[in-house]
């Protein structure tokens, strides 16, 4: 009888792959099905093998336990069921951390070479200081957009009117903040909200914004081109992505040392 563990593989690997249970697999895909997993299943086995009887840290079983919630929950499997699948996995990720722990770092001069050969990927992008008021339409919604062109008239002819207004009446978080937002890069705001932001000159205040969520008024108080990411926080960043790699790779190395005993 197949170990608790494997049936739950199986059946990841199944999801992953075909969108379905391993029994469900197209009669033409199982000879495709079965050697993956026959390769995955000797792996697992090999790397479990290694952590003998050691004992799991709490933090391990409180991260893979995080991380395979939910297709745990998606199979019948009991607490105990549950438990035990998790503590396979999280024998797994000690030893892959374990070994992932033995990579050299970077040095200085990889470091830096990397940076001066991709010095276009650090880049900060276009920023700009933006304000937002929202008022939700739960019930009169004529009122609302009457109280919003308003509101409009008011901050258009004084800016210093958006804070007092959205301090007092907006429903959007930042109202604590007198409806200020902060630097905002694209992609952030819902998809109505950065549309008009990112088409609007510095200290503009825009039209009411009509969304699901009410009406909104937002106001570009400066723009930030881009511009280059500071030295230090590039090569910082460039030293994680190294490091990050010579992990992967010494986890590769040891796996297929591991697979070939």
């Amino acid at each position: 009888m197949a170990e608790l563990w494997e049936r739950f593989s199986r059946q990841q690997l199944s999801q992953s792959r075909w969108q379905c249970q391993p029994e469900s697999v197209p009669a033409s895909q199982l000879a495709e099905f079965d050697r993956l997993w026959q390769r995955q299943r000797q792996l697992e086995y090999a790397v479990v093998r290694e952590t003998g009887d050691e004992i799991i840290p709490e933090t391990v079983i409180a991260s893979v336990t995080t991380s395979l919630n939910t297709p745990l929950s998606q199979q019948l499997f009991s607490e105990n069921e549950r438990a035990s699948i998790i503590r396979h996995h999280a024998r797994m990720e000690m030893q892959l951390m374990r070994v992932a722990a033995q990579a050299p770092a970077p040095d200085d001069l990889q470091v830096l070479a990397w940076y001066q050969r991709h010095q276009d990927k650090f880049m900060r992008p276009e920023q700009r200081l933006s304000w937002h008021l929202l008022l939700t339409t739960e019930n009169d919604g004529a009122a609302i957009q009457r109280q919003i062109q308003q509101f409009h008239q008011q901050i258009s002819v004084s800016r210093q009117a958006f804070s007092t207004l959205a301090q007092r009446y907006s429903h959007c978080p930042s109202a604590l903040e007198g409806g200020r937002m902060g630097w905002i890069s694209r992609d952030l705001l819902f998809p109505e909200l950065d549309s008009v932001l990112f088409l609007m000159k510095p200290n503009a205040v825009s039209q009411p914004i009509e969304t699901a969520l009410g009406w909104h008024l937002l106001w570009c108080e400066l723009i930030r081109p881009p511009a280059p990411m500071e030295r230090e926080a590039a090569l910082a960043q460039v030293r994680t992505l190294l490091h990050q790699q010579n992990q992967q790779r010494w986890q590769r190395q040891w796996l297929q040392q591991v697979m070939s005993k």
